[in-house]
């Protein structure tokens, strides 16, 4: 017993970022952006989710995400199954059996309002956000920025994931001999600038980034 207790994986150097956003809305981010920084830091973050939208439906994928908790490659998965509306077909697999079983108990029923608490809090009308620290957000940019700001919470100490990322487009052009689990097509742009000069990326950046777009999100 003492064996098995010693070797599972210790969680005291892991990091922990929020995500805020509404899965029908930000498509593209849930499955094309999202995805890709969990195959590449998955396995190094905690995400808390604060879904947005509508709870009938924002409730009940939080329900399936808790069920779903300490696997982030999981979550990832079943966020990308809902963006693309594929949770009833063979793209979901078992998360659809997840998502029943899981009941809008008393604690489940004030997901709805403690996420619209927490996103009031941050003050930004905008849709995803990924929150690394207290008012220090970024949303709003390329692929590449979301993964380039989580990897400055680990200082000195990237992830490997954060220094050679899996190329976002699995060309045969590819910045590390690892192979992601997902397959789609996003800016690599600056994603190649980095693998040739890691040296841009800066662990020590901790102010917000933010964009300053005229459009307001729903």
């Amino acid at each position: 017993m003492l064996f098995l207790l010693l070797s599972l994986p210790s969680l005291e150097a892991t990091y922990v970022i929020s995500l805020y956003g509404d899965v029908f809305n930000d498509v593209d981010f849930f499955t094309r952006t999202y995805p890709w920084i969990i195959d590449n830091i998955g396995g190094d973050i905690i995400v808390d989710y604060y879904l947005l939208g509508s709870g009938r439906y924002s409730v009940p994928q939080m329900c399936a995400l808790h069920e779903m908790k300490m696997n982030n490659f999981l979550q990832a998965q079943f966020l990308k199954c809902e963006a693309e509306g594929m949770l009833q077909l063979v793209c979901a697999g078992d998360l659809r059996e997840v998502l029943v079983s899981s009941p809008a108990g008393p604690i489940e029923g004030n997901y709805a309002s403690r996420a619209a608490a927490k996103y009031s809090q941050i003050g930004i009308e905008a849709s995803p956000i990924v929150e690394v620290g207290y008012k220090n957000t970024i949303f709003g940019v390329d692929d590449s920025w979301y993964l380039k700001k989580i990897c400055s919470m680990f200082g000195d100490n990237p992830p490997r994931g954060c220094i050679k990322p899996f190329s976002c487009d699995n060309s045969t052009i590819v910045i590390t001999d690892r192979k992601g689990v997902v397959n789609f097509d996003c800016d690599c742009t600056k994603l190649d600038d980095i693998s040739e000069n890691p040296s841009e990326i800066d662990f020590a950046t901790t102010s917000t980034t933010t964009v300053n777009p005229e459009e307001k999100y729903p």
